[in-house]
């Protein structure tokens, strides 16, 4: 008899990431860093699959890994209190039980500078898991790139050699620091911003100073320091002893041992920010309120607005310093306010622009200063510099914002007759008939001119004029009802067409 028997042979379910695999690492790292961390040190690479028929799992560092690694448990994104690397439930729908693990150097890992740290992961299902399309045990190659460290070398002004040997009678009886002659001055193309600092017990009458060229830098400090050849911002430091220095004769400085370790070279990684915008605080304003009359400028007896405003500000910094900058002509000045009215504080530094700060929320606003000489006809340009105060130190402070702001100065229209001007009198004047007349007598002068500008005309005689004259308001050939000198309309009707 012939049987026949079918046997199913299953599809292994495939692995798939849970959520937190990650097979690219953070390098490339520094050996320098690695070897002095008193903690491990995360390399970016987890491992976190399981397939359909499997969710638990057993991983392991395979191949002779190197000593200095580790995986570590983890529980979302802190370390599990379960540390064992077998039986892991890798499961993105298992919530709090969904695990996985994290490669890290381990403390003070003592890698090879320039190489490549190559890591097998196995990834096994656990013998619990007895479903037919239970997946092979997965193999993962990691690989770490370790950097090799830049080397350190002179930016110009760097000395190892001192002015020596010193008198200890000259140090004790100084009346400032003497210089020691010697110099730090290196970085590497990696880092150009050192901290120095004396190590392994420095004698009490040294000390370090900051230069910038050849003159003591105006910043003290010994940390964050350029280290750059021909760069603006480049200092150095120089060993120098105090004044007054106590030395022992016939003593060699504890600085100068030959077993002063070599400095350690750290490489950093800084990110670049990007800087914050400015924005409007609510009362800016670019638009002026001009063109500005020359003469009402002229004889204002205070300051005119031009409705020109500054109040800017960033998400970085809101206290900003104000300046009107590139020569600003003699005539204008900023002003201080707080909402509609002038601020009792005039300073324009550490001025906070914050629409939401309420009453300590100020700008500045551009004027005219009283009897301005301004030139008819001209365009005035202003420029205002507008600085975060140095109190700003967040990553993403803008840098200073220049504004361009326009003042239009009109020129004044001309005066022009407006039909019955005579500026021609009729005399010459009997004074004997100018004494017997019983009533005024016309001397033949008329004013009456306006501008396109303005009709409205004030007039008036000044200058001490003689008792015995006046003027009298007239329409047409006869004098008007109206007689103030005030408020008089000069304007010719328009011919017929």
């Amino acid at each position: 008899m012939t049987v026949s028997w079918n046997l199913t042979i299953a599809t292994a379910a495939a692995w798939t990431n849970q959520g937190s695999d990650d097979a690219v690492s953070d390098g490339p790292f520094s050996p320098l860093v690695l070897a002095a961390a008193g903690s491990r040190s995360a390399t970016g690479l987890a491992f976190h699959q399981s397939s359909t028929a499997c969710r638990r799992i057993d991983v392991a560092l395979v191949n002779s890994p190197p000593s200095y690694v580790e995986l570590v448990r983890y529980q979302g994104s802190s370390a599990s209190t379960s540390t064992g690397l077998s039986n892991i439930t890798m499961d993105s729908g298992a919530g709090t039980n969904n695990h996985h693990v994290r490669l890290f150097f381990k403390a003070n890992a003592g890698v090879t500078a320039g190489s490549v740290v190559n890591v097998t992961l196995v990834a096994t299902p656990n013998a619990s898991c007895a479903a037919a399309a239970t997946p092979a045990p997965l193999t993962v190659a990691w690989s770490m790139t370790i950097a090799t460290p830049a080397s350190w070398s002179s930016q110009g002004r760097d000395d190892a050699v001192s002015d020596g040997p010193f008198s200890p009678l000259a140090l004790a009886a100084a009346g400032s620091r003497t210089a020691a002659g010697l110099a730090f001055h290196q970085s590497s193309t990696a880092c150009r911003r050192v901290d120095v600092a004396l190590v392994n017990s420095p004698p009490s009458y040294v000390e370090l100073v900051r230069y910038q060229g050849s003159s003591p830098s105006s910043t003290a400090s010994l940390s964050d320091i350029r280290m750059q050849q021909n760069h603006g911002s480049d200092n150095h430091v120089r060993l120098f002893f105090k004044a007054q220095a106590a030395v022992t004769a016939g003593s060699v400085a504890a600085c100068a041992d030959a077993t002063t370790p070599t400095p350690l070279t750290v490489a950093w990684r800084l990110t670049i920010a990007t800087p914050a915008s400015w924005a409007n605080q609510g009362s800016d304003d670019a638009v002026s309120d001009g063109p500005f009359s020359p003469l009402a400028l002229a004889a204002a007896g205070s300051r005119s607005a031009t409705g020109l405003a500054f109040h800017q500000s960033s998400t970085a910094c809101r206290q900003i310093d104000v300046s009107l900058v590139n020569s600003p002509p003699s005539y204008v000045e900023l002003v201080r306010y707080q909402g509609s009215s002038a601020s009792a504080s005039t300073g324009l530094s550490n001025i906070t622009m914050d629409s939401g700060a309420g009453t300590n929320n100020h700008h500045v606003r551009l004027f005219f200063k009283a009897n301005a000489g301004v030139t008819a006809g001209s365009v005035v340009n202003v420029t205002l510099a507008a600085t975060p105060n140095a109190a700003c130190t967040d990553a993403t402070t803008p840098a200073p914002l220049t504004v361009a702001w326009r003042l239009t100065i009109a020129t004044p229209a001309s005066w022009s007759s407006q039909g019955r001007d005579d500026a021609v009198s009729d005399g010459p004047f009997s004074p004997l008939a100018l004494a017997a007349a019983g009533s005024r007598t016309a001397a033949g002068l008329a004013f009456h001119q306006s501008s396109t500008a303005c009709r409205r005309i004030d007039v008036a005689l000044v200058n001490s004029p003689p008792s015995y004259v006046e003027l009298i308001r007239y329409q047409g050939s006869s004098p008007s009802a109206s007689t103030g000198l005030s408020d008089i309309r000069m304007q010719q009707r328009p011919a017929a067409s």
